[in-house]
């Protein structure tokens, strides 16, 4: 008689299956799925961090265009000021002024927004979940077994 197939054939059908390799797999089908976890929370903030780049970015062309119609204005106010020096006095003058010094104003307001924004960090859940696992790691490293 083969003592190998009686072996095969003592350990049962669940045995047979498990093998040496079955904590193997285990492992990596728990790291896959660790780092399943952990894309799909990056996938998520990837998305948000998408979106607040996009709300950035339309911050910024709103400062670039409030800047320079406030240029425009301030300059436009400046000419005809020095003109009216010279003349007569007119009112849409200090009109323009005004209008460009509060498109200024507007686009200085703006541009802080876009800076308290651009302040708070992205990926903040993912960076935090790195953290902890990396801190629960260090300290199943350091229990004996």
């Amino acid at each position: 008689m083969n003592t190998e197939t009686t072996t095969r054939d003592a350990r049962g059908p669940e045995d047979s299956r498990e093998g040496v390799f079955h904590p193997v797999r285990e492992m990596v089908l728990s790291a896959l799925s660790y780092l399943r976890a952990r894309l799909e929370l990056a996938g998520i903030e990837g998305k948000e961090a998408l979106t607040r780049l996009a709300g950035v970015l339309l911050l910024a062309a709103m400062v670039a265009t409030l800047t320079l119609v406030g240029y425009l204005l301030l300059c436009l106010a400046l000419v005809f000021g020095a003109a009216q020096l010279l003349h007569s006095e007119h009112a849409w003058i200090w009109i323009a002024a005004l209008t460009g010094g509060l498109h200024l104003a507007a686009a200085w307001g703006v541009l802080r927004v876009a800076r308290s924004w651009l302040e708070k960090p992205m990926f903040a859940s993912t960076l935090e979940e790195f953290r902890k696992d990396d801190a629960w790691l260090k300290s199943t490293a350091a229990k004996p077994r």
